[in-house]
């Protein structure tokens, strides 16, 4: 088994767009450089890599140039790499969201380049190694973020103190799976797997979140080129918020998270056990089906817009109830296009009998857990793998209330989709 790490930076220049946000955020200031981890593992004569960017997402098409740049240089086959985003919201511009968030193509010129270089740099420091697999808990950071409200319905992020919430729907993933590759008695480099919402940081500072605060940590303790390849889990419904506790959202609190990570992840490691085995991939791209509005659902959208009459041009993001503005534009835009499938394409890398599930949607921590109860073995789960297709919620969840169900370009597929993706990724083991 030989094993080799690379990263590249990849930060965006001031006044770029910030996607995550209903509106447009431009960066002002550079709280930490954006970088592109690459790590690529070869066995046998074949060779798998992984490359994960700070970045809230990325479409097909990007993951695509990535590929066709790396196999310019080193003998890797497209589907052998799996191209991740960490999902952070202070990323660079590289999605598009509503009237205002458009994806820049020149900053993904330069995505493009750098993460490919990762990939590259990573392949001509393959290294005889020693593989080992680790696991650890980390709780008190990550909460279910839709919750039962007392007279039954639910809600996404009720608001802190608020007294009708009853119960988190659902439970968390508390952990933290890692993948150490070492020389000697030394790790050298990590692929690292945790399932939380990177969206702390997420005003106008370009930053990789607790992302960049784990691995500065880690750095300080195994070394200075020692490189986390991080991959966030199936957090579509999980964030840093606890609305029973006001400290969850204080200030700093990216880098207590980060920080507390790190040192699970040093834990894990510390209690490893030598794994080893082939490396191997298989992709497969299933439709996913789409959902449209009713009839009923546009006509009230459309009363809307009736109701603000000439002031539907000053609703703009930042506005008092523009959020409902934003959706009833979403409905229109969602029937007017005529698709009734999206491909999703789906991809599993397996390293020395770890499997790596690559999804290209949020999807929900049940799918998750129920991708690793499948895999009888070793497994890690990452969520914004290869593409940008949604939040993919629970059928239970599945409700007006709940943000991550309303229909939108970021919620459009079928209530049925998590687990026809999860008996897809049984088909690929």
């Amino acid at each position: 088994m030989r094993c080799g790490f690379y990263q590249t930076d990849i930060t965006p220049p001031l006044g770029s767009v910030i996607p995550g946000d209903f509106g447009a955020r431009y960066n002002t200031t550079i709280l930490d450089p954006l970088y592109a981890r690459a790590v690529v593992y070869e066995s046998d004569g074949k060779t798998v890599g992984i490359v994960t960017v700070d970045a809230c997402g990325i479409y097909k098409d990007i993951t695509d140039r990535i590929r066709e740049r790396t196999a310019q240089f080193i003998p890797l086959d497209p589907g052998a790499l799996m191209v991740t985003a960490t999902h952070c919201h202070g990323g660079g511009p590289t999605l598009n969201w509503g009237e205002e968030v458009c994806r820049d193509e020149n900053y993904l010129s330069f995505l493009v380049t750098r993460a490919a270089d990762a990939v590259v740099g990573a392949y001509q420091r393959l290294r005889g190694c020693t593989l080992r697999y680790g696991e650890s808990e980390l709780r008190g950071f990550s909460f279910i973020r839709i919750y039962r409200m007392k007279d039954g319905s639910f809600k996404t992020n009720p608001g802190i103190g608020n007294p009708d919430i009853d119960a988190p729907v659902s439970q968390i993933d508390p952990g933290v799976r890692v993948l150490a590759a070492f020389d000697g008695e030394r790790p050298y480099g990590a692929l690292v797997n945790f399932t939380c919402h990177p969206a702390i940081v997420a005003d106008t500072r370009t930053s990789a979140d607790y992302i960049g605060a784990m691995s500065r940590r880690l750095r300080e303790l195994y070394g200075e080129d020692f490189t986390a390849v991080f991959l966030n889990g199936a957090c579509g419904n999980i964030n840093h918020v606890n609305p029973f506790d006001p400290s969850s959202v204080r200030k700093g609190i990216h880098i207590a998270l980060g920080t507390a990570l790190a040192e699970r992840v040093y834990t894990a490691v510390s209690a490893s056990s030598e794994v080893d085995g082939v490396v191997r991939y298989a992709e497969k791209t299933i439709p996913g089906r789409l959902r449209k509005p009713s009839a009923a659902y546009l006509l009230e959208k459309k009363a809307l817009f009736d109701a603000l009459g000439d002031g539907l041009e000053a609703s703009k993001p930042g506005t008092p109830g523009y959020i409902e503005t934003f959706f009833a534009w979403q409905a229109f835009g969602q029937q007017r296009d005529k698709r009734t499938v999206l491909p999703l394409y789906l991809q599993m890398v397996e390293v020395a009998g770890v499997k790596v599930f690559g999804f290209p949607c949020q999807i929900f921590v049940e799918f998750g857990d129920a991708c690793r109860e499948n895999a009888g073995g070793h497994a890690m789960v990452s969520a914004f793998a290869n593409d940008y297709c949604g939040y993919v919620p629970t059928a239970e969840c599945m409700r007006p209330s709940v943000y991550e169900a309303r229909l939108a370009e970021t919620s459009r597929l079928v209530p049925e989709t998590g687990d026809e993706l999860v008996a897809a990724m049984r088909e690929l083991m």
